[in-house]
């Protein structure tokens, strides 16, 4: 991004240009709000010339790495789908995967004014913490149940396969992003998964958002739930999200979200949930491939942020846990490995 007023003078250029909306007007108000590991964002607010119409509230996400243009675009369609559908995500108006405009894809989309769930959980008295876990749960369900012959018609959302379609592509990437080192740790815990997925019983594809936490659902100031930040979107086994989320729940906020999550997911949807072990030692060791590649390789080639090296680094209580989380599961002890994340 260049400076304010020339970012807001090109992102006016650009509206009119390719009439976003109907009427003409200019990009006021440009602010960074957020930072992750694979994507900047802005809100703005665009101003008709006639005044007569109220100005829209947006936000700019501007993706970062590798594969850029795939994110931008599934991201888009996926919520584009998912809005459609009735299931609580911002509207989105617009994609833009040439660089040439801001030097990086980006898509525009309606801001939601509120807080992240996360926050709201805070600073709520017990009862309403409870109520919104259920909450979180309960979307959470709702994600898993929708029809996935909705996403899998659109080839850029879905590549077709098996059920387990997705664990296998990971393994396959590991092994193949692995080949320039001599990292036996990784390769034993891919070795486990191989093994062990053939004990994995009842796979169910469904609809899957991969980073669902509390801190990626927007409580609007009218008291609705947004689900935000569907780039890592995909058809899989419910249970790979389900791990994914309680293994992130409990390193970043309390050990305890794991069993309370599990818990309200299983009575929310009236059935166990088989295996879960299984995946939760998959999720742990994608958490760890992914840390590995990123400081040794950049993240780039992950699709995310040059900067998001850095933000790893300082996250060295999470690596622990998500360590442990591994161990526990598989028997595989990751030390060595873990010491080099901690003093890379």
């Amino acid at each position: 991004m260049m400076a304010k007023s020339e970012d807001e003078l090109k992102l006016s250029q650009y509206f009119n240009a390719h009439q976003i909306f109907e009427k003409q007007g200019r990009v006021i108000n440009l602010t960074k709000i957020a930072h992750g590991w694979e994507t900047e964002i802005y809100s703005f607010n665009f101003r008709f010339e006639s005044g007569i119409v109220p100005q829209k509230e947006l936000v700019l996400r501007i993706y970062a790495g590798d594969a850029a243009e795939e994110k931008s675009n599934k991201e888009f369609k996926v919520m584009a789908k998912l809005h459609g559908l009735g299931f609580p995500v911002p509207k989105v108006y617009h994609l833009e995967i040439n660089r040439s405009v801001l030097g990086k894809p980006f898509v525009i989309m309606e801001k939601v004014n509120g807080k992240s769930m996360a926050e709201t959980i805070e600073e709520s008295p017990i009862k309403e913490k409870e109520e919104m876990v259920k909450l979180f749960c309960k979307i959470f369900v709702d994600l898993h149940r929708l029809d996935k012959e909705n996403f899998i018609s659109e080839s850029s959302i879905y590549d077709k396969g098996t059920p387990d379609r997705f664990l296998n592509g990971m393994l396959e990437k590991g092994r193949r992003m692995l080949v320039p080192f001599n990292e036996n740790q990784i390769k034993n815990v891919l070795d486990w998964l191989e093994q062990e997925k053939e004990n994995v019983h009842s796979w169910r594809l469904s609809p899957v958002h991969l980073d669902y936490h509390f801190h990626n659902i927007l409580i609007g100031n009218n008291g609705k739930p947004f689900v935000i930040d569907w780039t890592n979107f995909d058809i899989a086994d419910y249970r790979m999200d389900l791990a994914w989320t309680i293994l992130l729940s409990s390193s970043y906020d309390h050990p305890e979200a794991r069993d309370i999550i599990l818990e309200i997911y299983e009575r929310i949807s009236g059935e166990k949930v088989e295996d879960i072990e299984f995946f939760e030692a998959l999720a742990a060791a994608r958490r760890l491939f992914s840390i590995f590649i990123s400081l040794r390789m950049g993240p780039e080639r992950l699709g995310m942020r040059p900067e998001a090296a850095e933000l790893m680094k300082r996250q060295k209580g999470h690596m622990r846990y998500v360590s442990k989380v591994l161990h526990n599961h598989t028997g595989i002890n990751v030390s060595e490995l873990l010491d080099e994340f901690l003093n890379f």
